[in-house]
């Protein structure tokens, strides 16, 4: 798959589907009707983005990103909510395609950080050491409560 065929675009409700199937392929599997119901509240909402990585007319990559505000210090932030390269696409340079894509629009949209959780599951530890390979570091952890 060479890099200069893959092509971004913005997620469209058509892309609702193969957005489910990559959901799952992240560990988060889904249903059709859950993810519909997901990605109309996220459409809808302007400072939510999903980015498409294509190739030859299939989608091989997603990032769903946010844009935010601090509350600690003046200023906005770019949020990598989910982020994902289907299985029999990795290694092959679209996650770093899709990362100079979000670097590039946190630019554009006046925003100078990217922020990325990702679980501290063994499943995770090849996707941070892609972060780090990216130049992202490691700063917080995150704690979840659910109820």
């Amino acid at each position: 798959m060479p890099a200069d065929q893959i092509t971004l675009r913005d997620a469209t409700p058509a892309d609702i589907e193969t957005i489910a199937q990559l959901m799952t392929d992240m560990s988060y599997p889904t249903s059709l009707a859950d993810m519909q119901a997901r990605m109309e509240a996220i459409f809808a909402h302007p400072d939510y983005r999903t980015l498409l990585a294509v190739y030859n007319n299939e989608i091989v990559g997603l990032a769903g990103l946010q844009k935010g505000l601090y509350y600690e210090k003046n200023g906005n932030y770019l949020r990598v909510l989910a982020f994902v390269v289907k299985e029999t696409a990795r290694n092959l340079g679209v996650g770093k395609i899709l990362v100079k894509a979000w670097e590039d629009y946190a630019a554009q949209q006046g925003l100078r950080t990217v922020l990325i959780n990702s679980g501290n599951r063994d499943d995770r530890k090849i996707a941070h050491l892609f972060y780090k390979k990216m130049g992202y570091e490691i700063k917080s952890s995150g704690f979840v409560k659910s109820f």
